[in-house]
């Protein structure tokens, strides 16, 4: 029986208001519960295309299927109902550092309340007790009421994974997870993603530079350069080459 489609993307094309095509004719598929590296130099599209499949940014044409829904279609409470299920990991962490991890990874459950009640920081003790099984998950329950700007950098990208859990989403994208951490810092968060995997059965795509890290914990490998999407292949049958030719004959912006 064939897995789940959780994410398809067909002929996206998303073109800047300079002219510049920031995604040029993607076409792609990831099943339920793979863990897909994005690689590529810096400029090569890997951003645009997170931020394209989350709906922060418009593509010019194409669909952006999750779950089997276009959410380049939809609006309004739909279109947050569908980012619900749609978990970001980000370079910079994007934490509130002067309020506590609880409240941080409280902030997971946003879509799910009405707005009104997550400015005043009202949550169901259901929802508080959550938030301390899924930073068990990640190692930093002791740190529960500490504030964020007291955490060290992988400290901080261990709460953002678990704020993205208390999601429950289905798919979770990482975009340069590790590129700001040491290699033994780096490998811990890598670790805490592939247990979105493995234990959860999450579907996680995560953007790396490095084809190291890539190699060693993707299913799948996807290259991007200029726009194109130029690498498609299992991990079975990557190879160092290939992924060097990848990022050598890029424009590195």
């Amino acid at each position: 029986m064939a897995s789940k489609t959780v994410l398809e993307l067909k002929h996206v094309n998303k073109v800047y208001p300079n002219g510049v095509k920031g995604l040029d004719d993607i076409n792609f598929t990831v099943h339920e519960g793979e863990f897909v590296a994005v690689v590529g130099l810096s400029g090569a599209g890997k951003s645009t295309l997170f931020n394209s499949i989350n709906r922060m940014i418009d593509v010019t044409d194409g669909q952006v299927l999750v779950d089997g829904t276009d959410i380049t279609k939809v609006n309004g409470k739909e279109l947050r109902r569908m980012r619900r299920k749609i978990g970001m990991i980000f370079q910079s962490f994007n934490l509130v550092n002067r309020t506590t991890v609880q409240k941080n990874v409280l902030a997971g459950r946003t879509g799910y309340y009405p707005t009104w009640k997550t400015l005043l920081g009202i949550y169901s003790k259901e929802d508080k007790q959550q938030a301390v099984v899924q930073l068990e998950k990640v190692n930093m329950v002791k740190k529960l009421y500490r504030r964020a700007d007291q955490l060290s950098g992988g400290q901080k990208q261990r709460v953002a994974i678990a704020r993205t859990l208390m999601q429950n989403p289905t798919l979770v994208l990482a975009d340069e997870p590790v590129a700001s951490l040491d290699p033994k810092t780096s490998k811990g968060v890598m670790d805490d993603l592939y247990n979105l995997k493995k234990h959860e059965h999450i579907t996680v795509l995560v953007n790396l530079h490095s084809m190291e890290l890539a190699l060693k914990y993707a299913d799948r490998i996807i290259g991007l350069r200029d726009g194109k999407l130029v690498y498609n292949k299992p991990i079975a049958e990557a190879n160092e080459a290939d992924l060097r030719d990848v990022y050598e004959h890029g424009r590195d912006n």
